[in-house]
């Protein structure tokens, strides 16, 4: 039979105290079964609050904590159960996790022991207690016997087997002069994310980050009223964003955020912004999550987002400004010399024109070259920089139908003037009817 077997009941029977706790432990493994079925992770903290002033002493002390331990069973202090003993920070503690801890069931030996015995990991400790019959106006109080969780502090370096086990605090150091040092940056197992100042703080990072990269992107597509595919790119990036900050921000205001749903959220918005930000366009590999390691699990996930929206915004296809002139010279400055340095400048040219004379005689009448030159290379009948016909409009820029598309080369003397030059200039040598020029810069 096992010990937590269903007790039949029968009329005639001859009751004794086993049937009852033979009943007890049949309903708790049946409500633990049904509670388990639904998380695998049910466990962890809510509340917890030390003692600030023994700390300083060299002690801690557990003042308020609720939660439930990793073998299902709740526990609410002090409202249901007393505070474990204060402990003593030993003086060479150096990064030691400290554990709430519970003696836990175990067949076939005695659960509880009075004051004064010697019994060691029984689980409750007995204790008496007057109580009222609930049911009747007038009855008088009946002493009964309770038992008290036998909750314990113990640190990591000492024997835990025999225990169910919650870490509450990291104490990074114990100083010379007594203090007990905590570790800020740990996270316990957390059935509520609010708990830890450290997961709340990333939520809020989070939702601060996914503002400002929104609002930067929704200035953009909208000053720049273009649909290239840079801006489709950037259309798709708005629209994770657009879909995870409304997010964050309700998983802010819950009331109680499991840590494994916070994680699901967080591990697939890493993966969608993958596709945008890193060179390799696949997701990071990230810690498995435990609810027994957030504090890890949690850095990589963090470390990844943060570092996906806060990189800089580049437009990959830049549109510079070009400006007629008198003499028929378009006049287009240039602002960032590593455009000059490393970037790639395409004109789009349109005209009243069939399309193949337009890309065969466009790159013989027109002459491109540094601004400071442009009117002695003119004089001179001297070339300028050379610009090559494409085949199709570089993916990087909108495509318009009836455009054609000429790369400028990066060689020549004319183009090595222009690593010093305020911008390029553009003359031409005959007239097209219906001329529209758009001058682009793409980042390498």
């Amino acid at each position: 039979m096992s010990n937590k077997s269903k007790v039949i009941w029968s009329e005639g029977m001859f009751l004794r105290p086993q049937h009852f706790q033979q009943q007890e432990r049949y309903l708790e493994s049946y409500i633990e079964g049904r509670a388990s079925a639904g998380s695998a992770y049910g466990w962890g903290l809510k509340k917890l609050r030390v003692d600030l002033e023994l700390l300083r002493l060299g002690k801690l002390s557990v003042i308020e904590a609720e939660g439930v331990f990793p073998d299902g069973t709740p526990f609410s202090i002090p409202d249901n159960e007393e505070p474990p003993a204060v402990i003593d920070i030993a003086a060479n503690t150096r990064d030691e996790i400290i554990y709430l801890c519970l003696p836990l069931r175990r067949p076939g030996t005695r659960e509880s022991i009075r004051q004064g015995e010697q019994l060691t990991q029984a689980r409750y400790l007995s204790t008496s207690g007057d109580v009222r019959n609930n049911a009747s106006e007038n009855s008088e109080m009946v002493s009964i016997e309770t038992g008290a969780m036998a909750l314990t502090l113990k640190p990591a370096s000492e024997d835990r087997n025999g225990y169910a086990c919650l870490g509450i605090v990291r104490v990074q150091e114990r100083l010379p002069d007594n203090p007990v040092k905590l570790d800020n940056s740990f996270i316990p197992p957390l059935l509520d994310c609010q708990l830890s100042a450290v997961t709340s703080g990333y939520l809020e990072e989070l939702s601060g980050l996914l503002r400002q990269r929104g609002n930067a992107l929704g200035h953009r597509l909208c000053d720049s009223g273009r649909a290239g595919s840079a801006e489709i790119a950037d259309y798709l990036l708005l629209q994770v964003i657009n879909r995870n900050e409304p997010l964050i921000a309700e998983m802010r205001r819950q009331k109680q955020l499991h840590p494994e749903e916070l994680y699901k959220s967080l591990i697939q918005l890493a993966g969608e912004l993958a596709t945008f930000t890193r060179k390799e366009k696949r997701a990071e590999e990230f810690p498995a999550f435990s609810q027994d390691d957030l504090g890890h699990v949690f850095a990589a996930l963090f470390s990844s987002l943060r570092q996906s929206l806060s990189m800089v915004l580049e437009q990959t296809a830049i549109a510079m400004e070009l400006t007629q002139r008198k003499f028929g010279i378009y006049v287009s400055p240039v602002t960032d010399r590593s455009l000059v340095a490393e970037g790639t400048f395409v004109l789009a040219v349109k005209a009243d024109i069939p399309g193949d004379a337009l890309r065969n005689n466009f790159p013989s009448q027109a002459k491109v070259a540094p601004v400071e030159v442009i009117r002695e290379l003119i004089s001179a009948s001297m070339p300028g920089i050379m610009l090559r016909p494409l085949p199709v409009a570089p993916r990087q820029i909108p495509y318009h139908a009836g455009f054609a598309y000429f790369e400028l080369e990066r060689t020549g003397k004319a183009w090595e003037s222009m690593k010093n030059s305020g911008g390029f200039a553009v003359h031409l040598g005959a007239e097209f009817p219906g001329l529209m020029m758009e001058l682009w810069a793409i980042r390498n």
